[in-house]
């Protein structure tokens, strides 16, 4: 490991010691190899560990289902071969238990002192709403209150655009720019995480459950299921339902 990161991962470092004392913000540094190198006390937390050499050498398959960890390490990636950061975005996160919730994710290169990159660094925070995110009068706000309001509907992009004021391809733009994701996906997560709460919470079948969050039919929900929790509806059920 090279030096610079040692220093910038130091425990006793001031840089450290600032985001141990952040509550709610969650810092990680991994290595090249994806290998989680350092975490603040919130992401052990949210981990559920409770000494950092418990994480050291880790990596995201070691704690999440493995979709999850697939795309954090393809951004992980991206992010080392640009060189460039990865802002605001917009991502589902499972705890041990099961429970999803809307995170923010902030991603920065990691460079040794010659300006290679070496790894990567950042924040995850935790926001169940949106429209924070946006500022007062911007025109996607009212497509945003749109598609939450009406999630489990048939809900087409052009539609949003007009509420927008906006085009197709200009909203798809500035949509994804503020969020990190288009806006069907954005809403295939929505669902996704309702159906989480539902799964755990509720003894409704599975197609009731597919039917309820908008979506066609049991194959399709499966498949957008799997595609961002990493597992079948019906393992997620068996492993969390409360």
């Amino acid at each position: 490991m090279n030096t610079a990161f040692l220093d910038k991962i130091d425990p006793n470092s001031g840089f450290r010691r600032l985001f141990d004392s952040l509550d709610d913000v969650c810092f990680f540094a991994k290595d090249a190899e994806g290998r989680l190198m350092a975490g603040n006390r919130a992401l052990l937390k949210r981990f559920g560990l409770e000494r950092e050499a418990q994480l050291t050498g880790k990596t995201d398959a070691d704690f999440l289902p493995r979709s999850m960890a697939q795309k954090y390490r393809a951004d992980d990636l991206a992010v080392m071969r640009s060189g460039k950061p990865m802002l605001r975005m917009v991502e589902l996160w499972v705890n041990r238990q099961g429970v999803p919730s809307w995170v923010m994710t902030d991603k920065l290169p990691v460079r040794s002192r010659d300006g290679r990159v070496i790894g990567v660094m950042g924040t995850i925070r935790d926001y169940e709403d949106a429209t924070p995110l946006l500022r007062e009068g911007d025109k996607l706000t009212a497509a945003l209150s749109h598609l939450q309001d009406h999630c489990t509907e048939p809900v087409s992009v052009p539609k949003l655009a007009a509420l927008a004021g906006l085009s197709v391809r200009q909203f798809e733009r500035r949509f994804r720019a503020a969020f990190g994701t288009s806006p069907r996906e954005y809403l295939m997560k929505m669902r996704v995480h309702l159906a989480c709460e539902k799964l755990r919470l509720s003894t409704d079948s599975i197609t009731a459950i597919a039917l309820e969050c908008g979506f066609y039919d049991q194959s399709a929900f499966t498949r957008q299921f799997r595609k961002h929790m990493g597992i079948t509806p019906l393992r997620y059920r068996r492993h969390y339902e409360g």
